[in-house]
């Protein structure tokens, strides 16, 4: 059995807002739950395993957004994973599809480290709780990966932003 394991640091690139800071800037609330991690036992090299655990839930609560305003998250790899020997995974391999949206619409894509892909962005004026479930996906690594413990850490993006 090969394993490969994707640890996912909680390391919030942007908070709500823009550049600018502004007394309505300051007043935007929302409480968010992201993954802390999402593994993949590899037991063939040569096929796509599902992520651990299936689905992965975002969850927020909006208290308040700036008017017109909607929240949308992305997630970006800081680097392919880090293997223990070897070639490294990139982290390109790794994609996702969304369901079960409540209160946004979710978005699949596949991983990058060049930019952030968007999962998810909430309907304008939404006030209260939402989420949405992640279903993750490691493509095929093929046969040159070594066994072991395959990290790669991630960044989410928060933003609230006029669509």
């Amino acid at each position: 059995m090969t394993a490969r394991r994707l640890g996912r640091t909680l390391l919030l690139a942007a908070v709500l807002g823009g550049a600018a800071r502004t007394d309505a800037w300051a007043q935007q609330v929302v409480l968010i739950s992201l993954p802390a991690s999402v593994g993949f036992t590899v037991t063939d090299v040569g096929q796509p395993t599902g992520g651990n655990p299936d689905p992965t839930t975002i969850s927020f609560t909006i208290v308040n957004l700036a008017l017109f305003h909607v929240l949308r998250v992305g997630v970006k790899a800081d680097a392919d994973f880090v293997p223990p020997s070897g070639a490294a995974i990139p982290a390109s391999r790794v994609s996702w599809t969304t369901s079960n949206a409540s209160q946004a619409t979710g978005s699949s894509g596949t991983m990058s480290t060049a930019a952030f892909t968007d999962v998810f962005e909430t309907g304008n004026g939404v006030v209260g709780a939402g989420s949405v479930d992640v279903h993750w996906t490691l493509a095929a690594p093929g046969p040159s990966i070594r066994a072991g413990a395959h990290v790669a850490t991630v960044r989410w993006r928060l933003e609230s932003v006029v669509p």
